[in-house]
């Protein structure tokens, strides 16, 4: 009962954190997004070292720092996406989807979860559906690449982790080291040569940094939602967990007034419905 009830909040803390974290780019939409991901890396190393210094669990297990690095390919082209394709709430869709579907078949084929195939097909199918929606005719593909290829890395990047067991408190420093250090090297190998462009703002650094800790709570939460011995597992609690593109939605078109037309809000809604409908049938294939 008690790991049940910690799987509840593991999704419902991931869902805001996960869903609310990346605000501060689209809210200072010149402020560059190197600097952002540089300024949040720092932030989540911070909290993960205060979390360490309470557990004593220090180390840097060589497969918490691959992880690490993963999360900063995926993070890096995220956080480009928002800015590039203009649309918070469509890069939400777009990533989110992909990476409950890669996560979905990671559970059931990698670590061989049980599912219902009646009801996993369909959501499959309702991922693929809900993608496309929003992203309009095939063309847009290229355009919105950046915000797929982040889903196809976020939906992967914890494999090594589940398969080295590790624990949650052993895998978080080395983890928050591999995305600070790559992080940093990652800006540093764009930036060197228009070092100039780059404006670290006082202000919305300081928000970047509050973001990286709220993205390493839900990283926190993360371990709590696809615990083995939890309500849900790997297959079903991290396609759940991708379910912060609700909260991604709400602040895209209700404080940024994306998709301010009828006819776009109609059509972002059917998008949300078809994903809501796949991730349902995913929960439903676990039961």
């Amino acid at each position: 009962m008690e790991s049940s009830l910690l799987s509840v909040i593991g999704v419902l803390t991931g869902v805001f954190a996960f869903g609310t974290y990346m605000v501060p780019l689209k809210k200072f939409p010149n402020y560059s997004s190197w600097a952002y991901l540089a300024f949040m890396s720092v932030g989540a190393l911070l909290c993960s070292i205060v979390i360490n210094c309470i557990t004593g669990q220090f180390n840097l297990n060589l497969v918490g720092v691959l992880c690490g690095l993963m999360w900063v390919v995926g993070g890096a082209l995220c956080f480009w996406a928002v800015q590039a394709e203009a649309d918070l709430a469509g890069t939400g869709l777009r990533s989110m989807s992909v990476s409950i579907l890669l996560s979905f078949i990671s559970g059931v084929v990698v670590f061989r979860e049980p599912t219902a195939l009646y009801f996993s097909i369909p959501a499959i199918v309702c991922m693929l559906i809900g993608i496309w929606i929003p992203a309009g005719k095939v063309h847009s593909l290229w355009r919105n690449w950046r915000s797929l290829l982040s889903g196809a890395v976020f939906g992967t990047y914890l494999i090594p982790f589940k398969l080295s067991g590790m624990g949650d408190m052993e895998f978080l420093f080395p983890f928050s080291f591999g995305v600070c250090v790559g992080s940093l090297i990652l800006v540093t190998m764009v930036t060197v040569r228009r070092w100039r462009d780059i404006k670290f703002t006082f202000v919305p650094s300081l928000l970047s940094l509050f973001s990286g800790v709220m993205w390493m709570i839900g990283t926190l939460a993360i371990f709590w939602a696809i615990a083995d011995d939890g309500l849900f597992g790997y297959a079903v609690g991290y396609p759940l967990l991708q379910l912060n593109l609700v909260v991604n939605q709400m602040w895209g078109v209700f404080v940024f007034g994306e998709y301010s037309t009828r006819r776009e809000r109609i059509k972002l809604a059917v998008s949300t419905v078809v994903i809501l409908s796949g991730a349902v049938l995913l929960t439903l294939s676990k039961m």
